[in-house]
């Protein structure tokens, strides 16, 4: 590997991504802290601040303590699972998107040598990321927690980060830019490392192997857990990166030049008559019009997606299709059922055993069909404008005498048009899901979360579009709102009393109109700053 680790290591210092990743590391902490105090207390979540809560009494000490030490390492993991893929993408993805990546293929560094390389120092960057958390597990020692816990919390730490490396690098390797290496990036890490977080797949996830160690007494499972699994990730983690070093010069913009065989053999004797095949040449697009040029421009000319994302989106569609019909269907014959009086007053006087599935089945399918609009929505507005300058195009399109913040609306209108089909499934699934359980208003106040999520996203990214040099540095950015709207959900769902549902309605009112306020001041943000020129 050479001095490229150390090369690697000190660019990241020198960015001040050491102090900003550690910094991150101690705030997911810190929200682990409160989810757990939140579903500790779920009465009054307040009360140990107020020092109004009963003490606990010494025999529950030693399992609240083994219950917080359990949630600061999940916290720990979850931070892992999502930063780590991003950090190992811009080790490769920027080489490619800066143009740099040729000269360094030109030196006597192997390819083999470039990936493993990379790929070490972006996983000794986050293992030592990982440090910052170490004194605050070390003191719930003193609380009497199993150090074996505190061990294979770590274990399964170090084996989600190389793998979570190895899942960068070998997307940054197959994709030809960043935005597209990030998106294959994260959806390869929900799949080996989250298990799509989906029954049975969440099973054999990082997450349910720390929750294994610390419920099951089976000393079997618990090595499995904290030395198997994590020397099963390294070396899937290795085999991918090895793979990623056989790739590195395919794709993208370092293809380098065709093989001779394709072009086209040099003319012959007696030229040929040019017949030219209609099936060959491009569809019309009709003209522009009298209406908004960019508008017609932006609905005519779509990239076409990537060549797996088509297959991808068409299997979550048909099992957001058939969890729809199975919840709709469950929550009809709950209607039938309360129809006939026998069957309600049977339903009355044993309401633990009359809970049908309606309503899981119903919020599943909403939640898959919000991200299968939120993600296309991130990725479209977030690269609109930044896009156009990453091309070296916005500078052409700004010399028009359009109006500027007209190009801007334009160009995300038709981001928010497009499959606007979904948005209407998830918020059909979710309100019917959440009204069959909590009650019309509980519904109506997810419907309008989930649509004022949508247009927070949008904003977001449109203000981010105009600020950022890239669509990658604009995506990248978007993102956290991007998982917190898309979490709302199903975070509501698991905290929700359905015994008194006006808590979570109350809650989902206030998420409204935070998110408006932010979606509008977002929205003036971004039209200021495209009209002086972005």
């Amino acid at each position: 590997m050479g001095n490229l680790v150390w090369w690697e290591l000190v660019r990241l210092a020198r960015r001040g991504h050491a102090a900003r990743a550690r910094v991150l590391l101690l705030y997911t902490m810190l929200l682990g802290v409160v989810v757990f105090v939140s579903a500790k207390y779920a009465g009054n979540p307040l009360s140990l601040v107020l020092e109004t809560a009963d003490p606990l009494p010494p025999a529950e000490i030693g399992r609240f303590a083994h219950q917080l030490a359990f949630a600061l390492l999940e916290a720990q993991l979850v931070l892992v699972a999502v930063a780590t893929p991003a950090y190992a993408v811009a080790a490769v993805s920027e080489e490619k998107d800066r143009g740099t990546l040729q000269l360094l293929l030109t030196t006597e560094v192997t390819d083999r040598e470039i990936v493993w390389a990379k790929a070490v120092a972006r996983v000794a960057f986050m293992l030592g990321t990982l440090a910052a958390g170490l004194p605050l597990l070390m003191l719930t020692l003193l609380l009497g927690v199993d150090p074996g816990l505190v061990a294979t919390g770590y274990a399964l730490a170090v084996g989600t980060t190389v793998l979570c490396g190895a899942i960068g690098v070998h997307a940054a390797c197959h994709a030809p830019d960043g935005r597209a290496a990030l998106i294959r990036a994260y959806v390869q890490s929900a799949v080996l490392v989250g298990g799509v977080f989906l029954p049975p797949l969440v099973l054999l996830s990082p997450f349910a192997m720390l929750f294994y160690r610390l419920e099951l007494d089976s000393e079997a499972l618990r090595t499995v857990a904290a030395v198997g699994y994590p020397v099963a990730q390294v070396l899937v983690g290795c085999v991918l990166v090895r793979d990623a070093g056989r790739v590195l010069r395919r794709g993208g913009a370092t293809a380098g030049p065709p093989p001779p065989t394709a072009f086209p053999e040099p003319p012959r004797g007696r030229p040929e008559p040019v017949v030219i095949d209609l099936a060959d040449l491009p569809p019309e697009r009709g003209e522009i019009g009298p209406g908004d040029p960019v508008l017609w421009k932006e609905r005519t000319d779509q990239p076409q997606p990537l060549p797996w994302v088509r297959p991808l989106r068409t299997l979550a569609a048909l099992l957001a299709a058939a969890l729809f019909v199975s919840g709709g269907w469950s929550l009809l014959e709950r209607t039938m059922r309360a129809l006939d009086p026998s069957e309600a007053m049977r339903r009355v006087q044993s309401p633990a055993g009359s809970r049908d599935p309606a309503g899981p089945l119903l919020v599943a399918a909403g939640a898959i069909a919000g991200w299968l609009y939120l993600l296309p929505l991130a990725v479209g507005v977030t690269g609109c404008v930044a896009g156009e300058r990453f091309r070296g195009t916005l500078d052409a399109l700004l010399a028009t005498p359009l109006d500027r913040r007209g190009m801007l609306g334009a160009k995300v209108r038709v981001r928010v048009e497009q499959r606007l089909g979904f948005a209407v499934w998830a918020a059909a699934g979710l309100g019917a899901g959440f009204g069959a359980e909590g009650g019309p208003a509980l519904g109506l106040a997810v419907v309008a979360a989930v649509v004022a999520g949508a247009g927070l996203v949008a904003a977001l990214g449109a203000w981010l579009t105009v600020r950022c040099a890239t669509p990658v540095a604009a995506f990248r950015l978007c993102l956290p709102a991007l998982v917190a709207v898309g979490a709302i959900p199903v975070l509501a769902w698991y905290f929700t009393d359905w015994e008194s549902p006006g808590r979570a309605t109350a809650v989902l009112g206030w998420c409204v109109c935070g998110s408006l306020v932010a979606a509008g001041a977002c929205a003036w943000r971004a039209g200021v700053e495209m009209g002086r020129g972005a």
